[in-house]
């Protein structure tokens, strides 16, 4: 199984920071057809906004659950990883 954090844990990292404070390079991450197709992946899994209000209520379980079933899947795993690799370093 893919590694998981917490999902709010990863906005508090120097290169979260780095691409909140890059209006350019958060813009092409936000447009990316990699990050369509996570997008697409969670809703398909459904509950997706339950659990984006859960977690900006303090309770990202529901999030946590949604993000590894989309990790267990190689598909998902590979998704995630593309973005990653595309990200700004810190």
């Amino acid at each position: 199984m893919a590694n998981k954090s917490q999902p709010g844990s990863i906005l508090h990292t120097p290169q979260a920071e780095k691409l909140l404070n890059d209006k350019a390079a958060l813009e092409r991450l936000l447009r990316s057809p990699d990050t369509k197709a996570l997008m697409e992946m969670l809703q398909r899994q459904g509950g997706l906004q339950a659990a984006a209000d859960a977690a900006m209520h303090g309770d990202p379980t529901q999030l946590q659950n949604l993000v590894g079933r989309v990790m267990d899947d190689p598909t998902g795993a590979g998704v995630v990883e593309r973005i990653k690799q595309n990200a700004p370093k810190p």
